[in-house]
């Protein structure tokens, strides 16, 4: 018998109390709020990347780092969010190796400790004699290594921990924590902006603290990665989670039978294979496929011309005549809004549709926002019209929403998943390193190329999107559907017997095997 991979058939699988609600099962319930942790990390990240673009808006500000006036240059703020991604590459070999060697949590440990210490350092910034540019700088390196934890293991912290059945939604759901950050930081600052005085940018930079002190205290509560636990050889606590969180207590639980074979088969595979080791990994054609993989969608992550909108915004609303400050963050925060509701928007599309079509959808509105915010930033540019300069900003809202619709479901969650659990560190830190490097593009020339050549900088990015949309149908697989353990065997070409035979699947003792009768009515 071979079990429908695809079709989400774990489930047909017998599942104790999967009949209730999450919030009616106390095992779910349990887990998905510990989950809340992992989504906070998210949401510090999304509320640390949108201050900078808001506080480039704020005199104070400029003024306390010495960033207003002729001295200051565009390289000084390309430098200061640079800075974040520079401390993020340079640490990322170390995080996957603290993810492999000690688990998953201590990863988010460090982020919060970094966090805490990096906002202290940032928002006592040019106090009394200091030099406020190199302790703001300190305090971006600082929380920009503590973020490159956080963010490269969370996904896989929220695929390797959540009910088959929530996988998707939780992962989908990460990216929505960025912009509800992004969203918060953009409204805190909106009206942060009417005080007078250096508190207008100290305040919400502060806003750091509380949610990193809320991650360093529960993260202490939240369970080890269940696949981590069977990878170091702990698999009676392996089992003991999946039992406890997956089948709320139920201890013969058919389900979790089917995870634990499927996760211990495919641990023989990889050992047998050696698919933790780098040679392997660079030289197996299926382990340079995952990569490809990744790599491909790192790129249409930080390559897509977002970061523009992400970290210069202001600029461009400065490039179209809108230069009130109260009037900038207002906009900034309604954009946030909106890119808000088209990240929920592609959640709920992401249960419905195929990922590889949503992702065309996603860049198809992508590469037309982009078009039009170079048709009508060169008309304002030429005439002056108003009618151009409002055009421009409607186009900075579609090329952002239409970003999110793809990014947020399916951007983070899609590397994790599709990297087997030997290798899944070690390519999310390729993952990181690769963002980071164009992020530390994005940020340094960026404002240098705004400044020089405008709105003409964009075709640059109007390339990029091109040749990543093309690419996308001849790398990406189709993973709609599958468990990790499933979506494996699109790239190793080799069924789990779990799969072919799920008679088979040991329900946690020699003795106990699931009876045939069962598993046909139900698969």
């Amino acid at each position: 018998m071979h079990m429908n991979a695809g079709n989400e058939a774990f489930r047909s699988i017998p599942n104790k109390d999967s009949h209730l609600p999450w919030y009616k099962n106390a095992g779910l319930l349990q887990l998905n709020l510990f989950l809340l942790c992992i989504f906070t990390g998210q949401f510090l990240n999304g509320y640390d990347g949108a201050l900078i673009s808001s506080f480039q808006a704020m005199n104070s500000w400029l003024t306390t780092l010495g960033l207003k006036g002729n001295s200051a240059k565009a390289t000084d703020i390309g430098l200061l969010n640079a800075a974040v991604y520079l401390a993020g590459m340079c640490i990322a070999p170390f995080a996957a190796w603290v993810s492999d060697r000690f688990g998953r949590k201590w990863c988010i440990r460090y982020s919060s400790i970094a966090n805490l210490i990096g906002t202290a350092i940032g928002a006592a910034a040019g106090t009394g004699s200091s030099n406020g540019y190199a302790m703001f700088m300190m305090s971006r390196i600082i929380i920009g290594s503590g973020l490159a934890f956080c963010v490269m293991i969370s996904p896989i912290m929220l695929q390797e921990l959540p009910h088959p059945k929530h996988r998707v939604l939780m992962a989908g759901l990460f990216d929505v924590a960025y912009i509800a950050g992004s969203f918060v930081a953009a409204w805190v600052t909106f009206g942060c902006s009417y005080i007078s005085s250096d508190w207008a940018w100290r305040i919400p930079y502060l806003i750091h603290l509380p949610f990193a002190v809320i991650m360093i205290i529960v993260i202490s509560l939240v369970p080890e990665s269940p696949r981590w636990l069977f990878k170091q050889g702990r698999e009676d606590e392996g089992k003991a989670f999946m039992v406890k969180y997956h089948a709320n207590g139920g201890e013969n639980d058919e389900l979790v039978a089917f995870e634990v074979s499927e996760i211990q088969e495919a641990l023989r595979s990889e050992r047998e294979a050696k698919q933790d080791t780098w040679r392997m990994i660079l030289t197996s054609r299926s382990s340079l496929h995952r990569l490809a993989c990744v790599v491909l969608i790192v790129t249409m992550q930080n390559l897509s011309g977002t970061a523009i909108i992400a970290y210069y915004y202001t600029s461009i609303l400065k490039l179209v005549g809108i230069t009130k400050t109260s009037t900038q963050t207002g906009i900034n925060a309604g954009l946030t809004s909106f890119t808000v509701l088209m990240a929920l928007s592609g959640v709920w599309l992401t249960k419905r549709i195929r990922r590889k079509t949503q992702i065309y959808v996603s860049w198809a509105g992508v590469l037309l926002s982009n078009l039009g915010l170079i048709i009508s930033t060169s008309l304002y540019t030429q005439t002056g019209h108003k009618s151009a300069g409002l055009a421009a900003v409607f186009f900075v809202w579609t090329y952002n929403g239409s970003f999110f619709l793809a990014c947020g479901p399916i951007f983070f969650a899609y590397p994790a998943e599709v990297l087997h659990l030997s290798m899944r560190s070690k390519g999310m830190m390729i993952w990181t390193i690769c963002g980071k490097m164009m992020s530390v593009f994005s940020s340094y020339v960026n404002p240098v190329a705004m400044v020089d050549i405008a709105w003409k900088w964009y075709f640059f990015y109007t390339a990029i999107i091109v040749v990543t949309g093309i690419l996308v149908h001849f790398v990406l697989v189709e993973t709609k559907g599958r468990t990790l353990e499933e979506i494996g065997e699109l790239f190793d070409g080799k069924i789990l017997q779990a799969h072919l035979d799920p008679l088979h699947y040991d329900l946690g003792s020699d003795d106990e095997k699931m009876s045939e009768k069962s598993l046909e009515k139900n698969v």
